[in-house]
C-alpha cells in the first residue's frame, strides 16, 4: 500500500518529504524491520512487565539500517534524505488507525465483541465462545492466548499491539469466522491498541481495585473504562452489570442501547431459584424473551455472574434460550480461574487468578459455599505494583481462610520481605499457626498440600495461568497448577507404594 494512502486515516500530522513509497509492512519493533517497512516509534510496554523497549525513538536509526522507508514519530528527529518521516502528537494513535488500514480493516467483516471489567473478562469470554460456537464459527482474543475456530494460539499482551491485533483479526477473516470475542484491558485502552475499532457490542463486568501502580488513581482507572464505554455508537449495544457500584457511571457514559444483567438488583437479564454447589450451579435464567433452567459446571457466584452477563451477550446476538442453556452447561476450563487439581486426594485443591481484593474475596466465598472443613489459602502479592491492595487481601484471606500461607508472587524489584511485612499487617491479632510467611512458592504448596486433611479445600491465589515468576535477577518458569499436580501425583504414588 501507498504510504500516502496508509496516512490519510491520520488526520493531524507533518510529512517531511514527497515521496511515496509503497510500503510492505508495519511495525513498532525495530527487529522486525525489513525493507520498504513503516517504522513507528511508540513506548512498548505491557501490563505483564514484558518491557521490550522503553521508548522506540532511540532506534529510529537501527530501524533506517534494517530498511525501513519510512518512520513515524512522536518527537521530531533527524532521518536522512531519502527515508520519509511522518511526526505526529500520539504515535500510538497513529499505529493503531494505520495498522487498520495497512491491513483492510479485517475487524468489520466479522460481529466483534468487546469485554471489559476488572475481574470476569477472560472467563465471560469463554462462555460467550461456548455460546457462538454452537451456530458460529468463533475467535476469542484474551489474556491466556487467542483461539480461531477452537485451535489456540500463544499471545503476549491481553490486548495485542495495533499490528499483532490486526494479523489475529485477518487470520480469523481466512478462516471465514463470524464472530470475534475479545477481552479489552484498560492498558490496552490507555495506549490506544483498540482505537479505530468498531464492536457491535460492548460487555461491562463490574469495577473494582486494580492497575493502580500504571493509572495512579480509582478515577484515572475508571476513566479509561469509561472512555471505551462512551466510544461506542448509539445503534450498537452495551451489557452493563446492575449491582456494581459504579453502576451510574456506565450508565451515564454509554450512548449505545442499553442491556443489564444482574442478580441483586432488577435487570433484563437475571437469575433465580439459585443453588450454588461443589459440583456446579443451579438456577432459572430470565431474559425479556423467557425463562429457561440451568445445570452449569462453573461454580461460585462469581461465575453466576459471569454466565448471566454472557446470556445477556447471547440474547441480544438473537441466539435461542435453548443455545443459551446448551452453551453455559458446556465443559467450560479456563486455565487458572477455579481450576481444580484432583489427583484422587480426599481434598480440594483449587487455583485462580485472583490477585486483587475483590477478586480473592468472589473466590474464598465461592469456596465457602463448598462447605470444606477448613479452607488453607495460599496467596502473595505481585512486586512493582499497587501496594495499597496488600494488606486488604491479607485482610480478606484472614477473615475467609482458616489457615493462610503467604509467599512470593512475582516480586520483580522490590523486596520480598516488605511485601510480606505489608501483607502480615493484616494478621497482627492472629496466633502464628493460623498463618505461616513461606517465600518460596514451591515450598509454600507443598506445606499447604502437606498439613491438608479429610473435606478441606486448598485455594492457590495469585497467579492463575501464569507460567512464570519474576524475581529480581531472573524469570524462571512456574505455573500453580502444574506444581500442586506434581505434589499431589507423587503423594498419590507414595501411597500407593504403601
Amino acid at each position: 500500500m501507498k504510504l500516502e494512502k496508509l496516512l490519510s486515516v491520520v488526520i493531524e500530522k507533518k510529512v517531511t518529504s514527497n515521496l511515496n513509497p509503497e510500503i510492505k509492512g508495519v511495525v513498532y519493533d525495530p527487529l522486525r524491520v525489513k525493507p520498504g517497512f513503516l517504522y513507528v516509534a511508540i513506548n512498548i510496554y505491557t501490563q505483564l512487565n514484558k518491557i521490550e523497549l522503553p521508548d522506540g525513538h532511540p532506534f529510529v536509526n537501527d530501524a533506517i539500517k534494517a530498511g525501513a522507508s519510512a518512520v513515524l514519530l512522536q518527537r521530531d528527529l533527524p532521518v536522512p534524505d531519502d527515508v520519509v518521516k511522518i511526526v505526529v502528537p500520539n504515535s500510538r494513535l497513529a499505529l493503531a488507525l494505520i495498522s487498520s488500514e495497512f491491513y483492510g480493516h479485517p475487524s468489520q467483516k466479522f460481529k466483534l465483541i468487546g469485554i471489559t471489567g476488572t475481574n470476569g473478562k477472560t472467563t465471560t469470554a469463554h462462555i460467550i465462545e461456548s455460546i457462538l460456537v454452537q451456530n458460529y464459527r468463533t475467535g476469542l482474543i484474551g489474556t491466556l492466548y487467542y483461539k480461531i475456530n477452537g485451535k489456540i494460539y500463544k499471545s503476549k499482551d491481553t490486548t495485542p499491539e495495533p499490528p499483532d491485533l490486526q494479523k489475529i483479526f485477518t487470520n480469523m477473516n481466512e478462516q471465514k469466522c463470524d464472530y470475534c470475542v475479545m477481552e479489552v484491558s484498560s492498558h490496552g485502552i490507555d495506549f490506544n491498541r483498540v482505537a479505530g475499532l468498531k464492536y457491535v457490542l460492548g460487555v461491562w463486568t463490574n469495577f473494582t481495585q486494580d492497575h493502580l501502580d500504571w493509572h495512579k488513581t480509582m478515577n484515572n482507572y475508571r476513566n479509561t473504562k469509561l472512555r471505551w464505554f462512551a466510544n461506542l455508537e448509539p445503534n450498537k449495544t452495551v451489557i452493563i452489570n446492575v449491582d456494581d457500584p459504579s453502576v451510574k457511571c456506565f450508565i451515564d457514559a454509554a450512548r449505545a442501547k442499553k442491556i443489564t444483567y444482574g442478580i441483586k438488583n432488577s435487570a433484563d437479564v437475571t437469575a433465580r431459584n439459585i443453588k450454588l454447589g461443589g459440583d456446579g450451579t443451579v438456577f432459572t435464567l430470565i431474559t425479556p424473551v423467557g425463562e429457561i433452567d440451568v445445570q452449569a459446571k462453573l461454580r461460585g457466584k462469581f461465575n453466576l455472574y459471569n454466565m448471566v452477563c454472557a446470556a445477556a451477550a447471547a440474547h441480544t446476538q438473537g441466539i435461542s434460550l435453548e443455545k443459551i442453556k446448551s452453551g453455559l452447561e458446556g465443559e467450560i476450563i479456563v486455565a487458572g480461574r477455579f481450576q481444580s487439581v484432583n489427583q484422587g486426594q480426599d481434598f480440594t485443591v483449587i487455583v485462580d487468578y485472583a490477585h486483587t481484593p475483590d477478586g480473592l474475596l468472589k473466590v474464598l466465598n465461592a469456596a465457602r459455599s463448598m462447605n470444606p472443613e477448613r479452607i488453607i489459602t495460599v496467596f502473595g502479592c505481585g512486586g512493582d505494583r499497587d501496594p495499597s491492595k496488600r494488606p486488604k487481601m491479607g485482610a480478606i484471606v484472614k477473615e475467609l481462610s482458616d489457615i493462610a500461607i503467604i509467599t512470593d508472587d512475582n516480586p520483580r524489584t522490590e523486596d520480598p520481605e516488605e511485601i510480606m511485612d505489608q501483607i502480615v499487617t493484616a494478621f497482627k491479632d492472629r496466633v502464628n499457626n493460623d498463618y505461616k510467611v513461606i517465600h518460596d512458592r514451591h515450598e509454600a504448596i507443598q506445606h499447604a498440600i502437606d498439613i491438608a486433611k479429610t473435606n478441606d479445600l486448598i485455594l492457590i491465589a495469585g497467579k492463575g495461568h501464569e507460567n512464570t515468576q519474576t524475581l529480581r535477577d531472573r524469570t524462571i518458569h512456574f505455573n500453580d497448577y502444574e506444581v500442586a499436580n506434581e505434589i499431589l501425583e507423587k503423594r498419590r504414588e507414595n501411597y500407593s507404594r504403601k
